[in-house]
């Protein structure tokens, strides 16, 4: 894997040339771009086959990202675009929903829709897209006012593939490219 560090995001690429491309939005406190690299994040296996857009920051705009990646790397080697957002970025999944055809959308105990403006339904016409781990108690004793059970609930209600367990949440990134690397790569 080589590694490209781009003014709005970093660049991972893998040992072959067409792959699949992931948009891997991180969290707050730090818990984004290189993170995901530096404290192994993402499994070996998925880095040498998979290309991941890593933006810097979680205010760097999904357009910006892909728009450094297509300059650099060439578009038809791209067989699909996935979409993740762990934690708060999850809200980036949220907003960039429609933005291009998604071959997943994964949400990393992701915070709820409506802890911006979005409602919980904001993903309901992706249902069979969503890829998704969760643990409730990692949002604390109310879960934002009850905002992130409900949100969980919801996708429960939904039928979405969706693990929860007992995971902390700076380790749920590396759970999740576990549960689903091969939703990834098929």
């Amino acid at each position: 894997m080589k590694r490209l560090d781009l003014t709005n995001c970093i660049v991972s690429i893998p040992d072959r040339d067409a792959a699949p491309a992931v948009v891997l939005y991180g969290g707050l406190r730090n818990l984004e771009g290189d993170w995901f690299l530096s404290h192994q994040k993402i499994p070996v296996a998925l880095l040498q086959n998979l290309y991941f857009i890593l933006p810097t920051r979680f205010t760097n705009k999904r357009q910006d990202c892909v728009d450094e990646f297509r300059a650099k790397v060439d578009p038809a080697n791209i067989s699909r675009y996935s979409l993740c957002g762990f934690s708060r970025c999850a809200q980036e999944a949220y907003r960039n929903r429609d933005l291009e055809q998604w071959k997943m959308l994964g949400l990393i105990d992701p915070s709820a829709p409506t802890l911006d403006i979005f409602k919980d339904e904001v993903l309901d016409s992706f249902v069979g897209k969503i890829r998704c781990v969760y643990w409730t108690p990692n949002w604390g004793p109310d879960g934002y006012q009850g905002r992130v059970p409900r949100f969980a609930q919801h996708l429960r209600d939904l039928k979405v593939k969706m693990v929860e367990k007992a995971v902390a949440h700076e380790n749920m990134p590396a759970f999740f490219f576990n549960q689903f690397a091969a939703d990834f790569t098929a």
